[in-house]
């Protein structure tokens, strides 16, 4: 009787054994599609937060330019602008088509990106839009700010 319970159960745990060998590769099966899924949004909003953060950068630091030549009567700071920031916008996209640039002028400058993005999801495409505003800057005052605010840094580190 006792070697009948033994020779059973040796036959049973070598059934279950097969049992969950298998299940293991059914259950990656299952899982695989859901994981591929995240880490592909998980990319994708790394170029999004990527390409904003440059797209920002570069519509700030055009907007600036041209704010400090709004001030000069005979300069233009819309053309200024508009140069910075194509040289500024042709560089350093993930997954970006179709950049347009605008400017517009008056009291301050404003400058617009638009950007069109590749998507996961149906083959539609995100759209992605930054502005940046910037008051004229008389380009003279401006300096004597910076090295006054540079100066007192340096006074309060001695």
């Amino acid at each position: 009787m006792r070697k009948i319970l033994q020779n059973t159960l040796k036959f049973v745990l070598k059934k279950k054994s097969k049992i969950v060998k298998g299940s293991m590769t059914i259950e990656t099966a299952l899982l695989m599609p859901l994981i591929l899924f995240v880490l592909l949004s998980v990319i994708y909003l790394f170029f999004w937060v990527h390409n904003r953060t440059w797209l920002t950068a570069a519509a700030y630091e055009a907007a600036l330019d041209g704010s400090m030549e709004i001030v000069c009567p005979d300069s233009d700071g819309y053309e200024k602008a508009l140069k910075k920031g194509r040289e500024l916008g042709n560089i350093g996209f993930f997954g970006g088509d179709n950049l347009k640039i605008q400017a517009s002028t008056g009291k301050n400058i404003q400058i617009t990106y638009d950007l069109d993005m590749f998507s996961l999801y149906g083959g539609t495409n995100g759209h992605l839009q930054v502005q940046a505003k910037r008051k004229g800057v008389n380009p003279v005052s401006w300096i004597r700010k910076v090295k006054g605010i540079s100066e007192t840094i340096k006074k309060q580190e001695e």
